[in-house]
């Protein structure tokens, strides 16, 4: 993986660490190159790190350095395939006199294989970017004439585009704002795989597993910590989420063929119709999960009912919301585990088999 890594300094000192030529203000820089800005007057810290059960376990200070200001950023990198599913450690350095002295786990993370590379880097400077009154994001002659294709500056004038960084598109010749990582909303979208028949000759009340197959989980999802776990003791599938307040939404296309025998536990139409109360509900069960050891602790559940009338033989959407909030525990790596149950609701006039269908079935997880 290729890093640039930009860390502030009081006295400009750049270092260059590079897997061939390094570039500045050149028309070829090498790609694979990492370049390592660092403005820190002292003796960087350095560190190894343990794991243990896929999680970041400790650390051990190899140096504690000198000359800190204020406490160094602590990074994780490298140890597994943590971008794919797994999430990544974060931790807090402690200093005494300028010394790096002890640093403390604040989530462990998930999903490595190996110990992850410890980088400290201090400082307490930041990198100022062009300040720009980019008041028509078209203008190509102000206030940059002939602006150079990936350009950036910040938009700090009085206009009524994003205060925000903004770079310079050479192929649509407009300047594009970025998104404040911190303001970018964080979701997570998984789709229903393999087919799920369920509920066959059931009343109402019974209810079975919903996620009885590893969905997929959307590239786009980007909440840090989430993940798709299966519980050992369901068999079923649970959505993993860290501390934090969310909005779980799960959209069903079902499908409920002709009952059989005819007037399978009391079925009948309603009324002088030929569609049938199909209702629906799902248990939310909150469980608690430890992301050490990979266990599940059953919590407290809550029903969502969903009244559906429809023909035989026909897709009908339902659709849940359901506020998820996963509290705050001392202990960063006990978060949660969401556990979903389909069942038959109360008052339906169909009792037999439903189909839930992958295409058109999907869960929206939005971080609050």
């Amino acid at each position: 993986m290729k890093i640039i890594n930009f860390v502030s300094t009081l006295f400009a000192t750049v270092v260059f660490a590079q897997s061939g030529s390094v570039g500045i203000n050149t028309s070829k820089p090498d790609p694979s190159a990492i370049l390592h800005i660092e403005n820190f007057n002292g003796v960087s810290a350095t560190a190894t790190a343990s794991v243990s059960g896929g999680a970041v376990s400790g650390t051990t200070i190899t140096n504690g350095g000198s000359g800190y200001i204020t406490a160094p950023t602590v990074n994780f990198y490298g140890g597994g395939t943590v971008v794919n599913g797994g999430t990544k450690a974060r931790a807090t350095a402690n200093l005494t006199n300028g010394v790096l002295t002890s640093i403390t786990i604040n989530n462990g993370g998930s999903g490595y294989t190996t110990a992850p590379t410890v980088v400290i880097s201090g400082g307490n400077k930041g990198m100022l970017f062009p300040n720009l009154n980019i008041t028509d994001l078209n203008n190509t002659t102000s206030p940059v004439s002939s602006p150079a294709n990936a350009l950036i500056g910040y938009n700090g004038g009085t206009n009524s585009n994003n205060k925000a960084l903004h770079i310079f598109n050479g192929t649509t010749n407009q300047w594009q704002s970025t998104i404040d990582a911190e303001n970018t909303p964080k979701v997570a979208y998984l789709d229903f795989t393999g087919n799920l028949s369920a509920l066959d000759n059931a009343s109402a009340g019974v209810n079975t597993q919903l996620m009885v197959n590893p969905p997929t989980i959307s590239g786009v999802s980007n909440i840090n910590g989430f993940k798709v776990v299966q519980n050992p003791s369901t068999g079923g599938y649970s959505l993993v989420l860290p501390q934090g307040n969310y909005l779980v939404e799960v959209n069903l296309n079902l499908n409920s063929p002709q009952e059989i025998p005819s007037g399978q536990g009391g079925t009948a139409p309603l009324s002088g119709s030929t569609y049938y109360l199909m209702g629906y509900f799902i248990d939310f069960t909150n469980d608690i999960y430890n992301n050490t050891s990979n266990t599940f602790i059953s919590g407290a559940n809550t029903r969502k009912e969903v009244p559906i009338v429809s023909k035989v033989n026909t897709n009908h959407l339902a659709t849940w919301s359901y506020y998820y909030s996963v509290p705050v525990n001392a202990n960063a790596n006990i978060i949660g585990g969401l556990r979903l149950r389909l069942g038959r609701m109360q008052n339906s006039t169909f009792y037999d088999l439903v189909n839930v269908i992958p295409t058109g079935s999907y869960i929206k997880i939005s971080q609050l």
